[in-house]
């Protein structure tokens, strides 16, 4: 009896149907879900649930496809869902490393770099630290600064952008 018999046995109750299924066909799920999760435990739990998927969907399938490529497509969507969930799911905290704790060297470095900064900030002409400092510390949007610079948002746009590369530029100066 070949599969498309079969799952017609099992949509009308026969559950011996779904045994010969699991039996023929358990092993190449288990493999395939294998080959997605790299973990052979988890195979196996998406192997049983699709064939419970089976069972449950037993009304609605159609022998337009192979058995197998309608358990596969079952197995495969599992392993994703599986794989979307571990990679929603947050780390424990007892899981993570303790954070470094910052050294004076460290600390020393990070404070001349903003030292730096602020330099290249005070060097910069009136106007644009005016913009920049609407920008980024006030919290001004693009067209309030237009509006109260007398200029186009593009204009504060493309003055904005020139800044932070001219800034960027000076910290690569620095750097060793």
């Amino acid at each position: 009896m070949d599969d498309n018999e079969l799952m017609a046995r099992l949509a009308l109750g026969d559950t011996d149907a779904l045994e010969k299924l699991i039996a023929r066909h358990r092993a190449w799920a288990e493999a395939m879900a294998c080959r997605l999760l790299h973990d052979p435990v988890e195979a196996q739990d998406v192997a049983q649930e699709a064939f419970a998927r089976v069972y449950l969907l037993r009304q609605r399938y159609r022998p337009d496809f192979t058995f197998r490529t309608y358990l596969g497509v079952l197995v495969r969507s599992l392993c994703l869902d599986r794989l979307r969930r571990a990679r929603r799911t947050p780390v424990p905290s007892d899981v993570l490393p303790e954070a470094p704790v910052p050294s004076a060297e460290g600390e020393a470095l990070r404070r001349e770099e903003r030292m730096r900064l602020w330099d290249a900030i005070a060097a910069l002409d009136e106007r644009d630290r005016a913009l920049l400092e609407g920008f980024a510390l006030a919290g001004m949007s693009y067209r309030e600064l237009a509006q109260r610079r007398g200029m186009t948002t593009a204009q504060v746009k493309l003055r904005l952008h020139r800044i932070r590369r001219r800034l960027r530029a000076m910290k690569e100066e620095d750097e060793p």
